[in-house]
């Protein structure tokens, strides 16, 4: 017996002793020695990861106040959603998504019904999948329709998209999308839509937006800019729905208890807020960091001979630098980048808002666009190129753009 009893605490700790080991070598790989390029991700501060060790994340709350000793936590809720207000001018905000996914989802659920049509950009075209008919237009039985868009320019075609409203008169239009290294056409497309809603998933420019460099969705026609807090924004990962328009607001606000979310994980709420409040303080020079930073990194990538997208309208006006070559090739190369070090996704896309929030700047992001070129244009071996990462990156360790300490006057 005590035999059994000791080979199942052994076996506990082998478990939690591998686990342990795992989690050391992901943090010492890819904070450490990578130069991480995923437009999706990003770096919370120090101050906004350490309330996930706080005991907000043990408890409950509902709308119902079902639950007992709450206050705070309410509190919580109530100072994120002020912040959020403020930093996107937005009359209403709601911070209980836990994702962007779960943000959309509450939209959908809300506001259309079996059978409606609801257009948006193509999966073809960099759209998000989740919205489309492969996720949630399929599941909620809705007719998808894609805007047209124009390749050249990589963006939305205006003039034949609000041909298409006017022709298909759609129950919802999202603007926004996963590649979107320029401003959407909100204004040209949805100026005469009147029969329908307009909303912006900014899950990936949230950050610009706040930080007013990207676009405006709320005040060029759309009802909600919804989204996730951890891609541009650089928060902890979770959703957002801000609005200036209480009939459509209230509509979605009030379906999310208990039909989609139930509990919301108030120390991600708490992580959110502090992030939301460096925002308020540094969101301006932030966001203007990581265009400038993109567009060095497409022009810096042009001039080496790699094949970008959107030359000509200056390659980004957003953290997303798009590589211009078939899927195969793309695959390749971020198979070949891994190997140096350098973290992309499969799709061409190549991301500054990390490294921005890193302290990266044009000087950086020149040498940024020498190593991707070296890997990409086959110049170099990729052991070569990772040493010379892991050099660039030994000085870019913490996150920038943070309220380090209360200053005096305000305790």
């Amino acid at each position: 017996m005590a035999e059994a009893v000791w080979s199942h605490r052994s076996m506990s700790y082998s478990y939690l002793e591998r686990l342990e080991r795992t989690i050391k070598q992901h943090d010492e790989w890819r904070v450490g020695e990578c130069l991480n390029l995923i437009p999706s991700e990003n770096q919370s501060s120090s101050h906004s990861r350490s309330v996930f060790m706080t005991d907000l994340g043990n408890r409950y709350s509902a709308p119902d106040k079902f639950y007992r000793g709450t206050r705070f936590l309410d509190e919580v809720q109530a100072l994120a959603e002020d912040v959020a207000k403020k930093v996107f001018s937005a009359r209403y905000a709601d911070v209980r998504p836990l994702s962007g996914h779960t943000a959309d989802m509450a939209v959908l659920l809300s506001l259309a019904t079996n059978g409606d049509k609801i257009l948006s950009v193509s999966p073809v075209n960099g759209g998000y999948p989740g919205i489309s008919h492969l996720g949630l237009g399929k599941l909620l039985g809705l007719k998808n329709f894609y805007f047209p868009y124009d390749d050249n320019r990589v963006n939305i075609d205006p003039r034949e998209s609000r041909a298409l409203v006017e022709r298909e008169v759609p129950r919802l239009i999202f603007f926004g999308s996963s590649f979107i290294p320029f401003p959407h056409p909100v204004r040209e497309v949805s100026s005469s839509y009147r029969d329908g809603i307009s909303i912006f998933d900014g899950s990936h420019v949230m950050g610009l937006i706040a930080g007013g460099e990207f676009q405006d969705p709320l005040r060029e026609g759309c009802s909600l800019l919804i989204g996730s807090t951890h891609k541009s924004l650089p928060g902890p990962q979770g959703g957002m729905i801000l609005s200036n328009n209480e009939e459509v607001f209230s509509r979605v606000s009030n379906s999310i208890h208990p039909g989609i979310v139930d509990n919301i994980h108030w120390n991600r709420v708490a992580s959110l807020a502090i992030t939301l409040i460096e925002m308020m303080e540094f969101g301006k020079s932030y966001a203007k960091a990581v265009v400038q930073n993109s567009q060095a990194l497409g022009k810096s990538l042009d001039a080496l001979g790699v094949k970008v997208r959107g030359a000509a309208q200056g390659y980004s006006k957003s953290h997303q630098v798009l590589l211009d070559y078939d899927a195969k090739r793309l695959q390749f190369f971020a198979e070949r980048l891994e190997q140096a070090n350098i973290i992309v996704d499969n799709g061409g896309r190549i991301g500054t808002n990390e490294i921005t929030r890193l302290g990266f700047g044009v000087r950086e992001i020149e040498e940024v666009a020498e190593l991707v070129g070296m890997v990409v244009l086959g110049k170099k071996p990729t052991e070569l190129v990772k040493k010379r990462v892991k050099t660039l990156i030994k000085d870019f360790r913490e996150p920038k753009y943070v309220l380090k300490s209360v200053p005096k006057i305000v305790q």
